[in-house]
């Protein structure tokens, strides 16, 4: 069986979807499928030079595709030249997580007469709920959804949560798949570190100024804060004006590559993950780094939201959820980690034996008994 995988996202870009679509995309290679994850080109030669994988595969493949026509630069020259692709290479199955894809995915599925799927990072069916205003092409991506979820064999969500706003919308059969992760070898128990990390965007709706209000409201003795990320200067300057007046055990670097911040794991003893209580958070996420937190067996503290609650087993007790606003919860869930080694050592074992039950490999299962 044969599938291409459509992202916009370009190849080594400062996001999670990059990390997302490769490694979602080899989960369906791992499982026998030819699989063709086809992306933008790079923007940079840096970003050209990145690798994140080390255990390529011969049926996962990648390609790369150019979003210009001269000085002409645009998503719909992308979307083309991935339609033309498609089109002449006898592929089985089309699955994007592109809301911009969505009437090509249409147009596909009728010319050609094969499977389509989508996998929704958002929501945008109503406005009334959610606009997203962050999104610069919500009205198109809302015109997309409204008219072309209906020509797909499955739309597929990342929780529960998530799988029952579109019930509200759409009949076109759905299914909540959760992320998987890439699972780690050789991990290390890091209690006697002391060393708290958060990791992402800066953007203030991403909780920033309150993780470091709750690190400077809990006067952590003998231990440090990372925050890395940032996926511009703009973002890296917002967060290094929020520390200039904080103790010394609290330090911003700027975003690393998959591969360099894995290796900074090794380093790390707890994960910070704080979600502002909004509608995105609440329905539509599914943290990337609380993925690659628990991957590297590392104690994770994160808000509990219906989304996050959805992506955690039961009775799971790596994975610190806290219900209360109060930044008073979070600080005692820190300091419980770093002080108490019993309850980390728990937590850490307790992430190492759930990394093996949601490899990538594993959970793009949930897919392919749809396709």
């Amino acid at each position: 069986m044969k599938i291409a995988y459509i992202t916009k996202t370009p190849w080594g870009e400062n996001s999670p979807g990059f990390v997302f679509s490769y490694f979602q995309s080899k989960g369906f290679a791992e499982n026998g499928l030819n699989a063709f994850l086809l992306m933008k080109v790079a923007k940079s030669k840096s970003d050209d030079q990145k690798r994140i994988d080390k255990n390529l595969i011969k049926n996962h493949k990648v390609k790369l595709f150019k979003d210009n026509f001269g000085f002409i630069k645009s998503n719909e020259i992308f979307y083309k030249r991935v339609k033309r692709y498609i089109e002449n290479n006898n592929f089985d199955i089309l699955f994007s997580r592109d809301p911009g894809f969505l009437p090509y995915l249409s147009k596909l599925k009728k010319s050609l007469k094969i499977k389509t799927f989508y996998q929704s990072h958002n929501f945008y069916l109503d406005f009334n709920l959610h606009e997203y205003k962050n999104s610069l092409n919500r009205k198109k991506f809302h015109h997309n959804e409204k008219e072309f979820i209906k020509d797909l064999n499955c739309l597929f969500t990342l929780n529960d949560p998530q799988k029952k706003l579109y019930k509200k919308y759409v009949d076109t059969p759905i299914a909540a798949c959760p992320p998987g992760l890439d699972l780690k070898k050789n991990l290390i128990n890091n209690f006697k570190k002391r060393k708290v990390l958060y990791s992402g965007s800066f953007q203030k709706i991403k909780g920033i100024d309150d993780i470091i209000k709750i690190w400077n409201q809990g006067n952590f003795q003998n231990a440090t804060l990372s925050i890395v990320g940032g996926r511009n200067k703009k973002e890296l300057q917002y967060a290094k004006s929020l520390i200039k007046n904080t103790k010394n055990n609290l330090s911003v670097k700027s975003w690393l590559s998959y591969n360099a911040l894995i290796n900074y794991m090794k380093e790390i003893s707890i994960g910070l993950i704080f979600l502002p209580d909004d509608f995105y958070n609440r329905y539509l996420t599914a943290p990337t780094k609380m993925f690659d937190f628990i991957s590297c067996g590392i104690p994770v503290v994160c808000t509990e939201l219906p989304s996050t609650k959805n992506l955690i087993p039961e009775g799971h007790q790596g994975v610190k959820l806290i219900k209360s606003k109060k930044r008073v919860e979070y600080i005692n869930a820190i300091k419980e980690l770093l002080e108490d080694k019993k309850k980390y050592d728990i937590a850490h074992k307790s992430n190492i034996n759930l990394s093996k039950d949601i490899t990538w490999k594993k959970m793009s299962k949930n897919f392919i008994k749809y396709f």
